[in-house]
C-alpha cells in the first residue's frame, strides 16, 4: 500500500508540472529544439569560391602563323606555365576574348578587324577556363553574325559567355558549390559599329554600359537572389595607367548596386586596383588586367607595359550569416614570353612570381631574366601591397 501511495503521489506531481507547464506556455521540446539549432548552426561552414581572371586575349598575326597546325589550329601553348597551377586549380576562370571567331571560310584578320579560328574556343575549354566575356571593342568587328558565330562556338563547348547573346538578354547566374553569382559584362563601344548594331535587328547583341543598364542589371540578379555579383568592364584609354573618370564613375555605381568583384579590361596595360566600403564590406575592383597574350612588344611600340598583364585571384566566401565578401583579392603579375628556337617561334604567358620565387621550374629564366624583373617592379609600382588579400 505504501509504494501504491507513493506512485500515487508521483503522478499527482508529474501531473500538475505538466498542467503547469502547459499554463505556462512551456514546450517541453522547445529546448531540445533550441540545442539542435544550435548545433546545426555549428556544423555549418562558409562556401568559399575561388577565381582567377586574366585581360585581353588577342591574336596578331604572328600569333596566328604560330597557331597553325596540319590540323587547324592551337593555341595551348600560350598557356602552358598557367594551366596546372592556377586555371585548373580555380574554381572559376574567365578571361576577356578580344576577337571574333570564325570557321576560316573567309581567312582571318587582325588589326584593326579580328576575326580568328574557332579552335580558340575549344583551346579555352581544353585548359580550364569557365566563362569567357565578349563584350569589348571588338565584339561587332565579324558584324552580327561574327557575334552570334562567336556565341555559337564556346558555347558549343561548354564554355558560358557573359557580355554579347543572341536573345532578348537575360540575368546570367552560375552555381558553384552551393553559391549563386550573377555576372555582368559590358563594353564602352564597339569601335564605331555601336550605331549599325543598334539601328540592326538585334540592337542587344552586345552589352554597352550605361548608367540605366547597371542599374537595371544589378536589380534583376538580386530579385533572383544571387549571393554575389561580379562584373567584367571594357573600359578607360589605351596605354593610360591611371583609371579614367569614367572608370571611377562606373566602379562606384557598381559597388553602390551590389557587385563586390569588378575586373577591367581594354587599356591594353595595367592599371591599378582600388576598393570601396559598401556597407560593412569592401568592394573590389583592378581597373584593368592589361594583355593576356598579344604581339604588342616594346621594340616598337616604345612601351615595355603592353608584355604584362595582371592575373587576378579573388575569393568569394558566404558565410553562416549568409552574407557573401570577399575574403581574398589577389592580382599578381604575367609577361608574354615571345622568342624563337629551332623550333620556329612561340608565345607563351609566364607568372611572373613563381619564376622570380622558384616556384616553377622555367628554361628561360636567365634569357629574360631583366624584363621579368621589370615586370615586377612596373606591378609593384601599381598594386600598393596594402589591397592585397592573399588568399
Amino acid at each position: 500500500m505504501k509504494n501504491i501511495k507513493y506512485l500515487i503521489g508521483g503522478v499527482w506531481v508529474l501531473a500538475l508540472v505538466f498542467v503547469g507547464m502547459y499554463f505556462s506556455g512551456v514546450d517541453l521540446f522547445q529546448e531540445e529544439k533550441i540545442q539542435e539549432k544550435k548545433i546545426q548552426e555549428e556544423k555549418q561552414e562558409p562556401i568559399t569560391v575561388d577565381l582567377v581572371a586574366f585581360g585581353d586575349f588577342m591574336l596578331h598575326q604572328p600569333q596566328l602563323n604560330v597557331g597553325k597546325t596540319e590540323e587547324g589550329y592551337d593555341f595551348k601553348p600560350v598557356f602552358r606555365y598557367l594551366q596546372e597551377n592556377h586555371i585548373e586549380k580555380a574554381d572559376l576562370a574567365l578571361i576577356n576574348l578580344e576577337t571574333t571567331l570564325t570557321d576560316g571560310s573567309r581567312g582571318y584578320t587582325t588589326f584593326p578587324v579580328f576575326t580568328s579560328p574557332k579552335e580558340v574556343a575549344k583551346n579555352l575549354k581544353d585548359v580550364g577556363f569557365d566563362i569567357i566575356s565578349t563584350a569589348n571593342n571588338h565584339s561587332f568587328d565579324g558584324g552580327l553574325s561574327g557575334v552570334e558565330f562567336t556565341i555559337d562556338a564556346l558555347k558549343e563547348q561548354g564554355l558560358d559567355v557573359i557580355g554579347s547573346q543572341k536573345e532578348e538578354p537575360q540575368p546570367f547566374v552560375k552555381e558553384v558549390k552551393g553559391m549563386k553569382i550573377g555576372f555582368l559584362s559590358y563594353t564602352y563601344g564597339l569601335n564605331g559599329f555601336d550605331q549599325t548594331m543598334l539601328n540592326g535587328e538585334k540592337p542587344y547583341a552586345v552589352n554597352l554600359i550605361s548608367d540605366e543598364r547597371v542599374v537595371e542589371d544589378t536589380k534583376k540578379l538580386k530579385d533572383l537572389g544571387v549571393d554575389a555579383m561580379v562584373a567584367f568592364v571594357h573600359w578607360g584609354e589605351e596605354y593610360h595607367q591611371a583609371p579614367t573618370e569614367a572608370q571611377v564613375h562606373y566602379f562606384n555605381l557598381l559597388a553602390d548596386n551590389g557587385v563586390i568583384l569588378t575586373l577591367g579590361s581594354h587599356p591594353h596595360i595595367s592599371q591599378g586596383v582600388s576598393s570601396k566600403k559598401v556597407g560593412q564590406e569592401n568592394h573590389f575592383v583592378a581597373y584593368s588586367m592589361g594583355n593576356f597574350v598579344s604581339n604588342q612588344r616594346r621594340e616598337y611600340m616604345n612601351n615595355r607595359r603592353p608584355e604584362s598583364g595582371l592575373m587576378v585571384k579573388a575569393r568569394l566566401e558566404k558565410g553562416i550569416d549568409g552574407k557573401t565578401r570577399v575574403t581574398g583579392f589577389d592580382p599578381s603579375p604575367t609577361y608574354v614570353d615571345k622568342y624563337s628556337d629551332g623550333n620556329g617561334l612561340h608565345f607563351e604567358v609566364i607568372p611572373v612570381e613563381d619564376v622570380l620565387n622558384g616556384e616553377i621550374e622555367f628554361p628561360r629564366k636567365e634569357s629574360i631574366q631583366q624584363r621579368l624583373e621589370e615586370s615586377m617592379g612596373d606591378f609593384r609600382e601599381l598594386i600598393p601591397p596594402e589591397m592585397v588579400l592573399e588568399m
